[in-house]
This record gives C-alpha cells, sequence and structure tokens, in this order.
C-alpha cells in the first residue's frame, strides 16, 4: 500500500469514527498531527472534490468537512486490500 493510500484511511478514519459529525480542519489537522497544520486545508479539498468528504461553511464562514457516502466505502475498500 502506497504512502497516499496510508493517509487517506488516516483521514477518512477521523470521520468515520464520528460519521455524522463535522470536522474543522484545524482540528483534522491536530487529529492527525500534520506539520504544518495549514496542509491539512489543502489535502481535505483534494478529498472533498473526489467526493470522499462533503463540505460545509457557515453563515460564520468557518469550513467544516464530514465523511461522505463515497468516502465511506472507498474507506471500505481500501481496509480490504490490506489498509
Amino acid at each position: 500500500m502506497n504512502r497516499y493510500n496510508k493517509l487517506k484511511i488516516r483521514t477518512l478514519k477521523v470521520f468515520a469514527f464520528s460519521p455524522e459529525a463535522w470536522f474543522t480542519p484545524g482540528e483534522v489537522a491536530e487529529r492527525l498531527n500534520f506539520i504544518p497544520k495549514r496542509s491539512a486545508w489543502s489535502y481535505l479539498k483534494r478529498l472533498w472534490k473526489f467526493d470522499l468528504l462533503e463540505r460545509h461553511t457557515s453563515g460564520t464562514g468557518t469550513l467544516k468537512y464530514k465523511l461522505s457516502e463515497g468516502g465511506a466505502t472507498r474507506l471500505r475498500w481500501l481496509r480490504s486490500q490490506g489498509g
């Protein structure tokens, strides 16, 4: 399994632990120890573009993500491949 899929699995697991919960990029960065933390913003946006995450912006401009159905399906598939 390549390192990109390992990071994808780790990230999707954060969301799968609480599938209905919304997380900010900062919260995900802390849970996964992203360095620099701002790198979580671009990585989560990439996963959103792949339809693995849903994205929501609140009225105050806070950006949050949660696991999409496609993300849950992809996580199951990645785990079945040895992840």
